[in-house]
């Protein structure tokens, strides 16, 4: 508390403070005021953080700042995936404008990256998002149920196996260089040759 109050600690094993100058900047999805009254959060601790309180509405209710954040997203996915950048289609946006986002800003990250390992092309479609897959009529609609990783190496996997086990035309496939499959390869352990289990984890 002290650090709040004056802006000094000790480290331990120390005889003496040191000072410091910070902001701090505190998030939460929490109602503080009520757990404070209900004594489930401490009293002083929340009046010296609640200087300046900041609410941000979730995402369903700013569904005008999507476009943005989405291209946001999608450019840094595309730089770790070491991709090009995709495209929206406007049926896409359409579609990510009409969901409740009850995961708020992670669930757009999230369903983008997914999109992205999805799709082969340079645009993702409506039907990337996997919003409205019917899992019966597609093995591929149980991507969006995977962590990224899963669905990173599922797609790896499946690429190999429909080349045979020829890397080139596979990192072609994925839209990927030959070495960042190698990486991607090598990252999750994945056979050569095609002969890794290609199923969709359930």
């Amino acid at each position: 508390m002290k650090v709040l109050e004056e802006g000094r600690f000790r480290r331990l094993g120390d005889v003496e403070d040191r000072q410091v100058d910070v902001w701090m900047i505190a998030a939460t999805h929490h109602d503080l005021p009520s757990m404070v009254d209900a004594k489930r959060f401490r009293g002083d601790l929340y009046f010296r953080v609640s200087t300046i309180l900041l609410k941000l509405p979730s995402l369903r209710e700013r569904i005008e700042d999507i476009p943005v954040l989405a291209e946001h997203f999608l450019r840094r996915i595309s730089s770790e995936l070491d991709r090009e950048i995709p495209r929206l289609s406007s049926a896409a946006q359409s579609r990510l404008a009409r969901h409740s986002w009850p995961g708020n800003i992670r669930e757009l990250r999230n369903v983008l990256e997914r999109a992205a390992l999805q799709s082969e092309k340079g645009t993702i479609e409506a039907g990337d998002l996997g919003f409205d897959i019917d899992r019966g009529e597609r093995e591929i609609g149980a991507l969006p149920s995977m962590t990224l990783a899963e669905a990173e190496r599922w797609l790896i996997e499946k690429a190999l196996r429909d080349e045979r086990g020829k890397v080139e035309p596979a990192a072609r496939r994925l839209g990927i260089s030959r070495s960042s499959l190698y990486q991607r390869v090598q990252k999750h352990r994945i056979p050569l040759g095609g002969s890794g289990d290609h199923r969709v984890p359930r």
